[in-house]
């Protein structure tokens, strides 16, 4: 696989199918009367066709969505992989059957499953295929990337392009190669690793694939390294290999191995759950809790007559920009009075925080004091844009103040509450804030998570917010 990322997506298809043809074996047996069999049977050939199909799926690559290759591939794949692996079951009923002598599973019960499971599994590819197409045609599960490469690299860029079911975004191709330019137009040539470094600092980038050979002189790939790591962005470096046989083959497919450098969590699977029981629990609360909702909401309307949500853009996941919203806690037109109070700003660093802030109103207060304001931040979590726990999502006009180190704290999905909203609060330095959100990145874990969110629950109680 291309990197350690979609390994781990493969591995988690992979054990996806094993999982729907192992309940459908079972579902079957219910179904089917004529299938009824001991039990020790049935669990028996579930246990074997959860072990042969793992093999034969890792063994095709099934795991892999489409890949660059064509519908008529995939389906050619799973009808090989289905008819192998029926064949050692009926493999197996034969041995079991001579060995032990009388076994209640005969030939058409595995027919029967593999027909199926064949059809079953190819709808499932093609649902998951178009689902996530859809996903990432309104920006969802998506990630953008420069690609480092010169000529040399061409096979690889085009199956890159090619390969869209990985759910990359080709943002632009970095090139010391002006002849690049022939082929891509949108080739940006680039000879000096502190301009690349300022050009993937201010562009929305999550990884930078690095396809030129680790001693090419053009691009100082050890300050590249470093440069990444500051900012938080992944980087992967082509295997020397693909370059040292390049006289020997001609064609090249989307499938390299990459060395990758990041000091965001690796942990590719355990992030996916965190994102999938973020959503869920967002959704809970927004059920559970819409009764307050819709009393908040009236009590802000009943109070002046303004809007009841306050929007503002806020930069999420590696410089992505989005509308958080929040209960309106301040009078209409408090964005306009801000010029007015900056020099009565208590913040240390970039932030503005007044503790009296005379544009709150009295419910606003009460909102405040009860993060009840940040309640409707749970529709930005269902949408994908935030997470219940992680930093806190910045202004532009902050971002821009950050020092270049600080930047990594844009490397993972801002939450609604981190670190700095339990164990800090409003007490702690813009430094320490900063730290306390870089200490989290580099000790993330789902336990983590747990361990902020029940804080969060007492801060909550304690009504000690501003």
């Amino acid at each position: 696989m291309i990197t350690k990322r979609e390994r781990n997506l493969s591995q988690l298809m992979i054990a996806v199918q094993v999982a729907i043809s192992v309940v459908l074996f079972y579902l079957i047996d219910l179904i089917l009367p004529h299938m009824g069999v001991i039990s020790y049977e049935k669990w028996f050939f579930m246990s074997q066709i959860a072990l042969i199909w793992s093999l034969l799926f890792s063994q095709f690559r099934l795991g892999v969505i489409f890949r660059a290759s064509t519908f008529g591939s995939m389906i050619k794949g799973y009808l090989v992989t289905i008819s192998i692996g029926g064949f050692l079951l009926f493999l197996e009923l034969e041995i079991l059957r001579l060995f032990i002598g009388h076994f209640s599973y005969y030939l058409n019960n595995i027919i029967i499953f593999c027909i199926v499971d064949l059809i079953v599994l190819i709808g499932f590819k093609f649902f998951f295929y178009y689902f996530m197409r859809y996903l990432r045609r309104i920006g969802r599960n998506s990630r953008r990337v420069i690609i480092i490469a010169d000529t040399n690299a061409i096979s690889f860029l085009d199956s890159f392009i090619k390969a869209r079911d990985w759910g990359y975004r080709l943002n632009a191709i970095i090139s010391p190669d002006k002849k690049l330019l022939k082929s891509y137009p949108n080739t940006q040539i680039i000879t000096e690793t502190e301009e690349l470094k300022n050009y993937f600092s201010v562009q929305t980038i999550d990884d930078i694939f690095y396809c030129l050979p680790v001693n090419d002189n053009r691009i100082n790939l050890e300050q590249l390294i470093i440069d990444a790591d500051e900012v938080g962005i992944s980087l992967h470096i082509m295997q020397q290999s693909y370059f040292d046989d390049m006289q020997v083959k001609s064609k090249k497919t989307f499938d390299h191995s990459f060395t990758t450098h990041q000091t965001i969590p690796a942990r590719y699977l355990s992030l996916k759950l965190k994102e999938g029981l973020d959503i869920l629990f967002s959704a809970i609360v927004m059920v559970v809790l819409f009764p307050l909702f819709t009393l908040i909401a009236l009590l802000i309307k009943l109070q002046d007559g303004g809007p009841v949500l306050f929007k503002q853009e806020r930069i999420g996941l590696n410089g992505r920009r989005f509308i958080c919203y929040k209960f309106r806690s301040m009078v209409v037109d408090a964005e306009q009075h801000i010029d007015d109070l900056k020099d009565k700003n208590e913040s240390d660093g970039p932030t503005f925080k007044i503790k009296d802030d005379p544009r709150i109103t009295k419910l606003g207060k009460i909102l405040r004091k009860t993060s009840m304001d940040e309640l409707p931040q749970f529709y930005n979590v269902i949408k994908g844009e935030m997470s219940v726990v992680g930093p806190r999502p910045p202004l532009l006009s902050e971002v821009k103040q950050y020092e270049r180190a600080q930047l990594r704290r844009l490397s993972m999905k801002p939450g609604i509450t981190c670190k700095w909203q339990v164990w800090g609060r409003n007490e702690v330095s813009f430094e320490d804030w900063m730290k306390m959100d870089l200490e989290y990145i580099d000790r993330w874990s789902l336990w983590l998570d747990m361990k902020i969110m029940f804080a969060t629950i007492g801060v909550v109680l304690k009504a000690n917010g501003q």
